[in-house]
């Protein structure tokens, strides 16, 4: 008698049920997070953006004519009555014998004769003991430099080099300017970015010559890296309300010292390069930071010249 074993039957086992999946659960809920993220960021990027917007009108500003004309014409400082006691007002008698005694001040001299105002920087006015010997509201020219005729460049212009460098102290900017390509786009003339320095347009004026010169650089460049050659731009706004402030031009020339009148914000969509009949610069910069839909501009007028070497 033989015996047989049976097969078992796989149907007769039956899998445990499988827990069930929450994969789907999961990645619904990591989008829907990830959209709310983007959603909040997107809104505080435009209200980040409206405020920055709504304080374009502080980049505003323009050096008064009588300031300006004091540049070249500032009279040098003058003691008078009102700012210290004069031999004439001593009360020392004429047939003395001129000693010490007699020359003395009975009276405690006041704030204003101490610190008077003709002698003392308007941004020291508030706190005059902090003024030390800064001059009154002008800055005297760098060594070299020689003060230019507006009259005489008008009635005799020059046609000069192109630009080489560009300085302003003021920020402690010194770089490298580069003549920017111009291309066409849709029957559109657009002008190359500049790359870590300062870009002249072509077609502007040169230093020296009479028109406008346009500038422009980048404030920032985070997405394509082109650097932030004009960072310290809008801090020339503050600046000009105390001091003014030097743009100075090399070219194979000589150097041209261009001062700081007037500082403002425009459009893109809006930016004209306008020209003129003086002899003047214009720095150029996207803003506001992370919007980049205005530029800044900051103008200067031909002042002085320093020969090269």
């Amino acid at each position: 008698m033989s015996s047989a074993v049976a097969c078992p039957n796989h149907r007769e086992f039956a899998r445990p049920p499988r827990p069930p999946s929450n994969k789907r659960g999961r990645i619904a809920i990591a989008m829907i997070g990830l959209g709310s993220l983007f959603t909040l960021a997107g809104i505080g990027y435009l209200i980040y953006a409206e405020i920055a917007r709504s304080r374009l009108g502080d980049l505003v500003y323009e050096v008064s004519p009588v300031e300006r004309e004091g540049w070249v014409t500032a009279p040098l400082p003058a003691v008078g009555p009102s700012d210290f006691p004069t031999s004439s007002d001593s009360s020392q008698d004429p047939e003395s014998d001129g000693s010490k005694s007699g020359s003395v001040i009975s009276e405690p001299l006041e704030a204003a004769q101490l610190f008077p105002a003709r002698w003392t920087n308007p941004r020291y006015w508030s706190e005059p003991e902090w003024a030390g010997s800064l001059p009154y509201g002008r800055a005297d020219l760098p060594d070299g430099f020689v003060y230019l005729n507006s009259a005489e460049i008008i009635r005799d212009p020059v046609v000069s080099s192109a630009a080489d460098t560009l300085e302003v102290p003021a920020i402690n900017l010194r770089t490298s300017v580069y003549g920017l390509a111009v291309y066409d786009e849709g029957g559109k003339q657009l002008w190359e970015s500049p790359v870590d320095i300062v870009g002249h347009i072509p077609g502007t004026a040169h230093p020296g010559e009479i028109g406008a010169g346009w500038y422009f650089g980048h404030l920032e460049s985070p997405v394509r890296g082109e650097g932030n050659v004009f960072h310290d731009l809008p801090d020339i706004v503050e600046l000009i309300k105390h001091d003014p402030v030097d743009i100075i031009i090399g070219s194979a020339d000589g150097e041209f010292l261009y001062r700081v009148t007037e500082t403002g914000f425009i459009h893109r969509d809006d930016l004209v390069l306008d020209q003129t009949s003086a002899s003047t610069v214009t720095l150029v910069a996207s803003y506001p930071k992370l919007v980049y839909d205005h530029r800044i501009l900051v103008t200067g007028e031909l002042l002085a010249f320093r020969p090269p070497g």
